[in-house]
């Protein structure tokens, strides 16, 4: 009878200790999460290629008219009587000419390096403002875009919206091949743009929230039209005429298309509203081998630490003032899109008056965008005091340095058209299309919680796209009057503010963490990334106790079943492990 005591005692004993549960690991921050399943691996480095690829359609598309599809040639003027004058371009020169005597006006053949729709549809003389019709419907769909994409990415997600718009572009884009007049060209890309204007809030969005803020401007820099810029320039280099360069711009965007379907909805959006076993898919099939290959498996156990938004509320771009902190920021992104829109179309409107290809002018203007961003992603990754803050300021400085030289020549009777002009005007534009817009950007992943990033980004854009209409409709007249250098002042002046407010009200972002909800007022914190050797070890060490633990299961499994057997035999309450259901994984 004590021998069975003592059996009885020793048996409980045993099953008592195994009933002692295991919890599973918690996390409690998404970075912490991201690090466990590589913050630039396979996946991110796929999505920033299917970026790189995208833009040549995106950049080719929207920014066609702004130089190569408005390049003027020489006109054949049919006069009444039968003979054929040539007038020399710029139409605008020779008006008087062309209406009083020209029964029928074409385009001369070879006469440009690029067959424009200024060229087909003859937008001269009284049609010649046409193209700045079609840029301003153009920035016009794009802000409606953004605001859409801002408000339904936040609503709804990113991933959906963004794919089904990216397939709506393919059919726009078609349109555009078989636009027979400005109007029907005008229409086509105005639904272009507010698909684009949608793709670029989501695709941003995604983008910025699947890294840490070590790795964070790699992707920040793939939206960078550098690269598209250099094909664009080589396919209108190639093909000659509008409608051909858009037929193979489209077959350029067929492999991305395909790229895009194997994108996956944002894990931190889908955790913050509360889609923890979609985003536990998502998470593993990222780390498994045929993505980033980490193997580390989440559970809903895993991410129920992970701050979520309880409040189900549809926001809005009302969010973004709805306090303090929020309304300082948002003015401050605000003014300085609009600073880095107005700086893009005072370059742009000096350099398409540069005499020389248009096609020429596009490349270079492709390969010296790929100089800054790399050196900005080596140098934030590599010096810690190379801070957010210090960019923006010395962006701003130097923008407004270049601007106050070009200034200063012009005034002094130098053509804005001149090389030496054009050249400090580019380097302004290279510093604010690169290291403005990617501070930018950065500034505003960091600032704004998950709930409300995409109306965020949603708002900067629209932000530009304002700009771009204010600097469309202002600074043309103004380069054409007495005074020229005024084109010039105006940039001058707003990045003048832009920076005054930058020293006042821009903070510190570099290393912080991004914030999830409306009420994560820990905006302080900073990322604790653990180092890619120490992430392997830890990886390693968790798969080699996974075996270990499955090996002696599979040699204890006899002994176990031979204790379950021998405790459901005994009578009284030494059975309860299995009344609750304990397994032996367990």
């Amino acid at each position: 009878m004590a021998a069975d005591k003592v059996v009885r005692r020793r048996t409980s004993s045993f099953f008592s200790k195994r009933r002692v549960r295991k919890e599973p690991e918690q996390y409690e921050h998404f970075e912490d999460v991201i690090e466990q399943v590589d913050p630039l691996g396979r996946y991110q480095i796929f999505a920033c290629f299917c970026i790189l690829f995208a833009q040549i359609e995106w950049t080719g598309n929207l920014s066609f008219v702004n130089i190569v599809g408005s390049t003027e040639p020489d006109w054949n003027c049919h006069l009444s009587n039968g003979t054929i004058a040539t007038i020399p371009q710029p139409a605008k020169d020779h008006c008087h000419i062309i209406k009083e005597n020209c029964s029928k006006l074409s385009a001369v053949e070879g006469s440009a390096d690029f067959k424009s729709i200024v060229a087909s549809f003859q937008l001269v003389c009284e049609d010649a403002n046409k193209p700045q019709i079609i840029n301003i419907l153009q920035s016009v769909s794009l802000m409606i875009g953004a605001i859409l994409g801002g408000h339904l990415g936040d609503a709804f997600g990113r991933q959906f919206m963004f794919y089904v718009c990216q397939l709506g572009i393919c059919i726009t884009s078609c349109l555009i091949v078989a636009s027979t007049g400005w109007q029907g060209f005008a229409a086509a890309q105005f639904c272009n743009g507010i698909l684009y204007g949608i793709v670029e809030v989501e695709s941003l969005t995604m983008l910025m929230e699947m890294t840490s803020d070590q790795f964070r401007m790699i992707p920040n820099a793939c939206f960078q039209t550098n690269l598209a810029n250099v094909v664009v320039a080589l396919i209108a280099f190639l093909t000659k005429d509008w409608q051909m360069f858009f037929v193979f711009l489209n077959l350029v965007n067929l492999p991305t298309c395909m790229g895009f379907m194997l994108w996956h909805e944002s894990p931190r959006w889908l955790l913050v509203k509360g889609e923890i076993a979609s985003a536990c898919d998502v998470l593993n099939d990222l780390t498994d081998k045929r993505w980033n290959g980490t193997e580390v498996k989440f559970t809903p156990l895993n991410l129920q630490k992970i701050p979520q938004d309880t409040s189900k509320k549809f926001y809005s771009f009302y969010d973004l003032f709805s306090n303090r902190r929020f309304a300082k920021q948002s003015m401050l992104q605000i003014v300085s899109m609009i600073t880095c829109a107005i700086v893009s179309v005072c370059y742009m409107r000096v350099i398409r008056e540069f005499s020389g290809s248009s096609i020429l002018i596009v490349f270079l203007d492709g390969c010296v965008r790929l100089i800054i961003p790399i050196i900005i992603i080596v140098a934030d990754i590599k010096f810690d005091s190379f801070t957010r803050r210090i960019q923006f300021l010395l962006a701003l400085s130097l923008m407004g340095i270049s601007l106050l030289i070009a200034m200063i020549l012009v005034i002094c009777g130098v053509p804005y058209q001149n090389l030496t002009v054009a050249i400090i005007v580019t380097f302004g534009a290279m510093i604010n299309d690169s290291v403005l817009w990617m501070n930018i950007i950065q500034v505003t992943t960091q600032r704004y919680p998950t709930v409300i990033r995409c109306c965020a980004f949603g708002s900067v854009f629209c932000a530009k796209h304002i700009g771009t209409i204010i600097g469309i409709l202002i600074l043309p007249p103004i380069l054409d009057s007495d005074f020229p250098g005024g084109a010039f002042l105006v940039p001058l002046l707003l990045i003048m503010v832009t920076l005054v407010l930058g020293i006042i009200l821009m903070p510190e972002t570099k290393g912080k963490a991004l914030l999830d909800t409306m009420d994560d007022v820990d905006y302080t914190r900073v990322e604790k990334a653990l180092p890619k050797a120490l992430l392997k070890l830890a990886t390693i060490h968790r798969v080699i106790q996974q075996e270990n633990q499955k090996k002696i299961d599979e040699e204890n499994k006899e002994r176990y079943d031979e204790w379950k057997r021998g405790l459901r035999e005994q009578p009284g309450n030494s059975n309860v492990a299995f009344e609750e259901g304990i397994t032996d994984s367990e």
